[in-house]
C-alpha cells in the first residue's frame, strides 16, 4: 500500500542545527530504511570509436540537479507501489546527480513543516547512480528557519561539529558529498566562518568527497548571483571541488569562468558547471547552451542542469500510469535529442529568442548527446542486465508473472542501455557482411525500440524491438559501451521472447576492428528461451560495444523482446541463504500493516535480494539492503475475522548471474 501520508511508513525528513549537531544513526527515526548500500562504480576509458559522435570531446562533465522525490515531496519513500514514477533512465551522461528542495524536520507539524538545512539524496536514486558511476551529492539549502548563527559553532580546537556530522552522515548514507546552496543575504563575520566550516568539512572528509558550491553569496556574505565565476567569487573555489554558475550566462561571462579558472590552476572541465534552467523554460532555455559548446570549437567549460524532471512534470496525464509513453518519449527528446537516437542529436529549430516560442517543443533543444559523451561501466565480467527500469505495471520471476500491480523501486534498476536507441536499418542478402549497416537508400526504416513493461523475464520490463520486416530488410542496435578482455573462458547468454519468424542475432564489436560487428545467433522460439555461446574465439581480444540485429526471411511483423543479456566469467556458486532474517516489529496504520524485516548483508557475490511469501512464492520486494519495510492490507474489521493474521515470507539472495540462494523463512503476526 502506497500511502505517502502515513506516519508508520518510513519516509525521509531534513535537518536544522539540533538534528545536525545530535545525529546519530541509532537516534535518527528510520535512518536504517534509507541507506544507500551499491558502491561506486568506476566508469571505462573513453573509446570515441565506438561514441556516437566520435569526434566529441571526453572531457566536458554534467552535473544534474533534479527533482527525485516524484510526488511524495514531504514525504519521500524508498519504493512504493505506483508506476508513475520519474525514474531516471540516463545516467550514462551525468558525473554528478543532487536535489535542492529541503525536507521537513523530523517531528514538525506536517501542517507548516520546518526544513532542514540538509537534505540527504534519495538513496534509491544513489543506488542508481552508484551502479552508473555517477556521484550523489546531498544538499544544503539556506535560508531556512532558525538562526543561522547555530550551524556554526566552533570547538576550541578549530573544528566544526556540524561539517563532522555532514561526513559522518555521508559515509553512513552511502552518498558523496554536498551541493552548496547558500542563497540569502549573510552578515560578514557568518560568511567568513562559512568559509572556515567548508574547509574544515573539505580537508577532513574521505577521497573521493565531493562539495560544489552554488553562485550566491560573495565571500563578505553580499547576496550576488554573478553568474560566472571570477575573481569576486573565486574564494569559494578554495574550500569547495567544483563551482555551480547561475543561469544567465554570456559569451563574456563564460570565457570569464574559463580564463578564471585557468588563472587558479585549475582544470574549467573539473571546477567550473555552467548551468541551464529547464524546469521554467522546459526544451527552450533563454540562453543557448552552445554558448558553452560552440560548433566546431572546444567545450569552454562543464555543463549543469536543473530541473530535467519538466519531462514529467510538463506532459500530459503525467501521474496516469496508463499515459507514461509519452514521459519515456519527452525523457528521450531531451538527453538524446528530437530523433530519440544520440547519434541523430541536434535541435531542427534555430535559436532566436525574437519568435515566442513553446518551452514544450523538443524541436528547440539539441539533446545532451551533442554535447555530452556517454559513459560506461562495463569493463569487467560479469555483465548482467534484465532491462529493468525500476518500475512495472507488473513483477516477473523468470519469464512467469510473481505479482500483478504498479511497482516502483530505483534501487534495483539495471544498467540501462548506453544509447537510447541508436538503430539502423540495413538490406540484408549480399550486404549481410558482418558490418552494420548505416541506413542505405531503400533500406527502410528500423525497427521500433523501447522498455516493454507489459512483458518481463526478471523484474517490470523487457527491451522490446518491434514493427514491420521485410525479407530484404534488417534493424542494427547499439546497446551498450564496454571495455571487456576476453580471457577464454567467458561466454554470452541472451534471453529473448518471440522469435519464432524472425532472426535475432547479437553482435560484438571489438576495439582492434571498431567498424564490423561480429554476429552470433540467438535462436528461434514462440517463449522465453536462452542461447549460449563462448568466446573462447576471441582470447585476447577486448569487447568495445554489443548490439542486437533483427531480420527476416519473410514479410512479418516482430515483437522480439529481450529479457535478460548476460556476458560472463566464472560459474557462481549460489549465494548461501540469508542470515539473521528477522521480523523486527510489525505496525498497523489504516488499512495497512507495516512489517519491518531485517537480515544480515552478504559481504560479496549478492546483487539483490528477493522477498517471497512462502505459501505461493508470489513476489513482494527486492532490494540490495538489509532491511525492509512491507506493506501489505490489513484484514477487514469484523467480529467474525480472527483477531491474529499470520503471513510466512521467504527471502533469497541472488547473485549477479540469477543463481538463488536457498530460502530464509520467517512469520509475520499481527492483531488487529
Amino acid at each position: 500500500m502506497d500511502d505517502d501520508h502515513s506516519s508508520v511508513r518510513p519516509y525521509m525528513h531534513g535537518y536544522d542545527a539540533a538534528a545536525l549537531k545530535s545525529w546519530s544513526p541509532g537516534t535518527d527515526r528510520w535512518a536504517r530504511h534509507f541507506r544507500s548500500r551499491v558502491p561506486l562504480a568506476p566508469r571505462i576509458a573513453p573509446f570515441p570509436a565506438t561514441q556516437a559522435h566520435p569526434d566529441l570531446a571526453t572531457g566536458p562533465r554534467l552535473m544534474n540537479l533534479t527533482y527525485d522525490y516524484d510526488d511524495a515531496f514531504f514525504t519521500a519513500r524508498k519504493y512504493g507501489d505506483a508506476f508513475a514514477r520519474r525514474l531516471l533512465r540516463f545516467w550514462q551522461y551525468s558525473d554528478f546527480y543532487g536535489s535542492w528542495h529541503g525536507l521537513p524536520v523530523d517531528g514538525s507539524p506536517a501542517d507548516d513543516p520546518a526544513h532542514g538545512l540538509v537534505n540527504l539524496p534519495h538513496p534509491a536514486y544513489t543506488d542508481a547512480a552508484h551502479r552508473n558511476g555517477v556521484r550523489s551529492l546531498g544538499c544544503w539549502f539556506w535560508p531556512r528557519s532558525g538562526d543561522f548563527e547555530d550551524y556554526l559553532e566552533q570547538r576550541p580546537d578549530g573544528s566544526f561539529p556540524v561539517a563532522d556530522k555532514l561526513i559522518e552522515m555521508a559515509a553512513y548514507f552511502g552518498f558523496d558529498g554536498y551541493f552548496i546552496n547558500h542563497e540569502a543575504e549573510t552578515p560578514p563575520g557568518q560568511a567568513t566562518r562559512l568559509h572556515d566550516l567548508l574547509r574544515s568539512l573539505r580537508e577532513r572528509a574521505p577521497e573521493g568527497f565531493h562539495l560544489q558550491w552554488y553562485d550566491t553569496i560573495t565571500p563578505d556574505g553580499h547576496l550576488d548571483y554573478l553568474n560566472h565565476l571570477n575573481a569576486d567569487n573565486a574564494p569559494w573555489l578554495d574550500v569547495s571541488d567544483s563551482f555551480f554558475a547561475n543561469y544567465w550566462m554570456t559569451p563574456e561571462g563564460v570565457e570569464t569562468s574559463r580564463a578564471t579558472a585557468l588563472k587558479l590552476g585549475r582544470d574549467p572541465y573539473a571546477t567550473v558547471f555552467h548551468g541551464t534552467e529547464n524546469e521554467q523554460f522546459g526544451f527552450d532555455p533563454e540562453y543557448d547552451p552552445r554558448l558553452l559548446f560552440p560548433p566546431g570549437e572546444a567545450a569552454r567549460t562543464s555543463w549543469a542542469l536543473f530541473g530535467s524532471h519538466f519531462v514529467k512534470e510538463l506532459a500530459p496525464r503525467h501521474d496516469d500510469p496508463d499515459a507514461q509513453d509519452e514521459v519515456f518519449r519527452r525523457e528521450r527528446r531531451y538527453w538524446s535529442g528530437p530523433h530519440e537516437d544520440p547519434t541523430r542529436s541536434g535541435r531542427l529549430l534555430p535559436h532566436d529568442r525574437q519568435t515566442p516560442r513553446d518551452r514544450d517543443d523538443h524541436r528547440a533543444w539539441d539533446g545532451v548527446a551533442h554535447h555530452i559523451t556517454e559513459r560506461s561501466v562495463i569493463g569487467s565480467f560479469p555483465f548482467v542486465t534484465r532491462f529493468n527500469t525500476g518500475h512495472g505495471r507488473a513483477f516477473f520471476l523468470d519469464g512467469r508473472q510473481a505479482a500483478d500491480g504498479d511497482w516502483h523501486n530505483a534501487s534495483v534498476q539495471d544498467v540501462l542501455p548506453t544509447w537510447q536507441f541508436w538503430t539502423r536499418a540495413e538490406r540484408t542478402g549480399a550486404e549481410r557482411t558482418g558490418v552494420e549497416g548505416t541506413g542505405p537508400e531503400g533500406a527502410g526504416a528500423p525497427l521500433s525500440v523501447g522498455f516493454d513493461h507489459e512483458l518481463a523475464y526478471d523484474g517490470g520490463s523487457s527491451l522490446l524491438v518491434s514493427g514491420p520486416l521485410g525479407p530484404d530488410g534488417a534493424t542494427t542496435v547499439r546497446l551498450y559501451k564496454t571495455a571487456l578482455t576476453v580471457t577464454g573462458a567467458e561466454r554470452l547468454a541472451v534471453t529473448a521472447h518471440g522469435t519464432d519468424g524472425a532472426d535475432l542475432e547479437v553482435g560484438l564489436l571489438f576495439q582492434d576492428a571498431p567498424d564490423a560487428f561480429v554476429w552470433l545467433a540467438a535462436g528461434s522460439a514462440a517463449d522465453w528461451h536462452t542461447t549460449t555461446h563462448g568466446l573462447g574465439t576471441f582470447r585476447g581480444r577486448t569487447i568495445a560495444a554489443v548490439g542486437l540485429r533483427v531480420s527476416s526471411r519473410r514479410p512479418t511483423r516482430c515483437a522480439i523482446r529481450i529479457g535478460e543479456l548476460a556476458l560472463l566469467g566464472h560459474e557462481f556458486t549460489p549465494p548461501a541463504p540469508p542470515e539473521d532474517f528477522t521480523v523486527d516489529e510489525v505496525l498497523t496504520d489504516g488499512e495497512s500493516v507495516h512489517v519491518f524485516l531485517s537480515w544480515r548483508l552478504a559481504g560479496q557475490g549478492v546483487r539483490h535480494y528477493d522477498l517471497l511469501r512462502d505459501d505461493d512464492g508470489s513476489w513482494l520486494g527486492r532490494i540490495y539492503d538489509d532491511v525492509y519495510c512491507l506493506s501489505l492490507p490489513a484484514p477487514a474489521t469484523s467480529e467474525t475475522v480472527t483477531s491474529e493474521t499470520v503471513t510466512r515470507l521467504r527471502l533469497v539472495a541472488v547473485a549477479p548471474d540469477g543463481s538463488r540462494s536457498a530460502p530464509a523463512t520467517t512469520e509475520a503476526h499481527w492483531s488487529r
